[in-house]
């Protein structure tokens, strides 16, 4: 079987001929998400090797159980819901999720190209850094999903156990908060400039 081409095949296609049993289906799979999912679990648990592990195991339950498998036309959310769901029965009780390193995807200085244009001052750089890190958990994680791994407001409420509106609630709120927060601190630098 020939390689897949991300442009040129339909993800159903390449879901299909896994669940087929076809063996280069499932390493494109793979390759095309395991980076992926270990940043994402990086940030939902801060045991590495948990999410290693878990990694390793979804992608062998997922070999193990592909005859039984729903077709599926985005492989990325199915991982994903299936790795968060995987990380929260490890979890506490109250499927939290302690992140004391606090979200080092959404802190890294490219985040704010998103908010900011390319020429951003390296004190508003800071003050996001900073500001992100004040969110709550839910609100990084729904934020994260939304903007870095481009899931809709649909797929983040089922990926994280919500109703739309909560998901919806919870992007809202964070971005309105990172918006006031950065925007004041410009108002303040410019008025002490």
């Amino acid at each position: 079987m020939e390689p897949f081409n991300d442009q040129a095949t339909d993800e159903l296609l390449i879901w299909r001929a896994f669940k087929s049993g076809d063996e280069a289906a499932f390493g494109e799979i793979y390759r095309a998400q395991v980076q992926a999912l270990l940043n994402y679990g990086n940030k939902i648990n801060p045991d590495r090797q948990q999410v290693q592990d878990s990694v390793q195991d979804l992608f062998i339950e997922l070999w193990n159980s592909r005859e039984r498998l729903k077709d599926t036309t985005s492989i990325k959310f199915y991982l994903f819901r299936s790795l968060r769901n995987k990380l929260s029965k490890l979890s506490k009780p109250d499927h939290s999720f302690p992140l004391d390193n606090a979200y080092e995807t959404l802190s890294d200085p490219s985040v704010t190209f998103y908010f900011f244009d390319h020429e951003i001052e390296a004190e508003r750089i800071e003050r996001l850094q900073k500001t992100i890190l004040k969110l709550s958990r839910r609100q990084q994680e729904a934020i994260n999903l939304r903007y870095f791994h481009d899931f809709s407001n649909d797929e983040i409420a089922e990926i994280m156990g919500l109703n739309y509106q909560s998901a919806c609630k919870l992007i809202y709120s964070g971005l309105k908060f990172l918006k006031e927060n950065v925007k004041l601190f410009t108002f303040i630098m410019l008025l002490l400039r």
